[in-house]
């Protein structure tokens, strides 16, 4: 059984890097990182054991992906819940969907910083 003890808060669609990072480490602590990192290892006939490691990978695949969607909106998980085989490609699409989105805002953010002007006798509130 996996503790989901330390979870990160649930994704809404925004601030998707600092959740990313958050899952990651706590994919870490479960040891379960290298699901969403590497594809299903193939069965090779010359190899007895690798049938046993590729039914270990799954087993672990398929925790990786519940801790994920269990760190999801409820939106979020109503549009994930069923659509990718392995942990890896449904990683690898929320990354593709969130992660560029917070890019362009995160440079809006630091634009706007960057071109913030004191003016004497003015708010810095206005």
């Amino acid at each position: 059984m996996v503790d989901l003890t330390g979870m990160p808060e649930k994704l809404y669609g925004h601030f998707f890097k600092r959740w990313q990072q958050r899952m990651k480490n706590c994919l870490i602590t479960k040891g379960l990182l290298s699901v969403i990192m590497t594809m299903c290892p193939p069965v090779v006939e010359s190899d007895p054991k690798s049938l046993e490691r590729q039914a270990l990978w799954r087993e672990r695949d398929e925790i990786a992906k519940c801790m994920i969607l269990l760190g999801l909106s409820d939106m979020l998980f109503d549009v994930y819940c069923t659509l990718h085989d392995t942990t890896k490609d449904f990683w690898d699409e929320l990354d593709r969907k969130y992660n560029t989105e917070n890019y362009g805002l995160e440079k809006y953010i630091v634009s706007k910083f960057l071109r913030f002007d004191m003016k004497e006798g003015k708010s810095v509130l206005e």
